[in-house]
């Protein structure tokens, strides 16, 4: 009696499991989020149709103003504000504030524009560098951002997927997301490499010329580790049957592109043809 119940628990165990994996792989992967769950060739579609318009509307200031707020709306709606804000942050301070200073100086002031400072025949300050340079940074920032938004909120898991929906091979895929892998492994590794160089006693910060000199210790070992994980990955391709001709078992999924997604797509070609004509026009 006791074998007979043992046998009849042990098969409900099995039944559980096997009812929960057909329930996972056969829903389509979620992050739980609508603006996430896009397809992320439709939300890359988004995006850069904001970008164009940013780029294209003739209102050389307000435009691209308007698009890097945009991205930042998108950001907090879709949950990744504490991971975006603070990158787009690092973007403007550290890339559009050098583009900035270096377009204010090196833009010739036009006729009957108020010049501020001058200095020689090729550096100046006036009214018509200050609006060229915040008219660029503002653009490449627009650009920045919605590529930068766009890794935020996709992972390259369903970049994956959705290239390979579109009839990109399993083998092309695995390439791409392994060397997205690889350059998240190399960020870890690299900070493995500078804690182990500090407990080592060797100075790791302090002015730009110490900075250099420690510079160089890391390098070698993250060249080393880079070198073995692409022999690592080519195995892979042949463990993992990626040559093999028949198609290949999936177990991940996304959702089917509905209706809302395809009036998305639309809706982002209205944008960006529209501003194109609108530039034009006017």
């Amino acid at each position: 009696m006791g074998m007979t119940q043992k046998a009849q628990t042990q098969a409900a165990q099995v039944e559980d499991l096997r009812a929960y994996y057909v329930d996972r792989y056969s829903q389509p992967y979620r992050l739980g989020n609508p603006i996430r769950d896009l397809n992320p060739l439709v939300l890359f579609v988004f995006l850069l149709a904001i970008a164009i318009a940013s780029v294209a509307l003739p209102w050389p200031v307000l435009a691209p103003t308007i698009g890097c707020v945009l991205f930042v709306v998108i950001a907090i709606l879709a949950g990744r504000a504490k991971q975006f804000i603070p990158l787009y942050l690092k973007l403007f301070l550290g890339v559009g504030s050098v583009l900035f200073i270096l377009r204010v100086f090196l833009i010739a002031p036009e006729e009957g524009a108020t010049v501020y400072w001058s200095w020689g025949d090729n550096l100046s300050l006036s009214t018509t560098s200050l609006a060229a340079a915040a008219r660029f940074t503002l653009v490449v920032m627009s650009l920045c951002g919605a590529l930068a938004l766009f890794f935020q909120l996709v992972p390259a898991k369903n970049l994956m997927l959705a290239l390979q929906g579109v009839g990109l091979s399993s083998r092309s895929t695995y390439v791409v997301l392994s060397s997205f892998q690889s350059i998240t492994d190399l960020q870890k590794m690299s900070k493995v490499v500078v804690d182990a160089q500090k407990a080592r006693g060797i100075e790791m910060e302090g002015g730009f010329f110490r900075r250099v000199a420690a510079f160089f210790p890391i390098i070698t070992p993250v060249f080393l580790a880079a070198i073995g994980q692409t022999e690592e990955r080519a195995l892979a391709l042949d463990a993992r049957a990626f040559n093999v001709p028949e198609k290949p078992s999936q177990l991940s999924f996304l959702p089917k592109v509905g209706v809302g997604q395809w009036l998305l797509v639309l809706v982002s070609l209205v944008i960006a043809v529209g501003s194109i004509v609108l530039a034009v026009v006017l």
